[in-house]
């Protein structure tokens, strides 16, 4: 947020430096400062997505052979196990960049950090309602509804 206030104040010195430039109004300030500040806050918001629904697709995919890991035999299923873990390892990364951006991502992210420490036994539960499939989708994620007040 602080970037962004930082690029509103740089926008309207300039603006009102270049008086030679840009017709110096208050309104064309102000005008100009709000389509830059709608323009960031919804490239932000599309970022969040994006890295979520990697995150989610990797965790997903993680799910699955955790899944099918529990009817394979001792061998297979340690090398299933193995595999999940390192989806969800992966999927770290692009969690913490979508809850950077938008906090409505940290749960997701705070699961995902604890996979190194916990099996993915105790995380699967979460990480399923983190990153719930729509019926519709045919398994691609959507984000949950948010109300207005969050």
């Amino acid at each position: 947020m602080n970037r962004l206030r930082t690029t509103l104040w740089t926008l309207t010195r300039r603006l009102s430096i270049g008086k030679s430039h840009v017709h110096n109004s208050k309104g064309t300030v102000l005008l100009g400062s709000l389509v830059l500040a709608s323009v960031l806050l919804s490239s932000c918001g599309a970022s969040a997505t994006a890295e979520a629904d990697q995150a989610c697709t990797l965790v997903h995919k993680s799910i699955q052979i955790y899944d099918s890991a529990q009817t394979a035999d001792s061998a297979k299923a340690r090398a299933e196990l193995a595999r999940a873990e390192l989806l969800l390892a992966e999927a770290v990364s692009p969690a913490n960049l979508a809850a950077s951006t938008d906090s409505y991502w940290q749960p997701l992210a705070g699961t995902l950090a604890e996979s190194n420490q916990l099996p993915e036994s105790r995380l699967v539960i979460a990480l399923r309602a983190q990153c719930a499939p729509s019926a519709t989708n045919q398994g691609e994620y959507v984000v949950p509804y948010k109300s207005q007040g969050q």
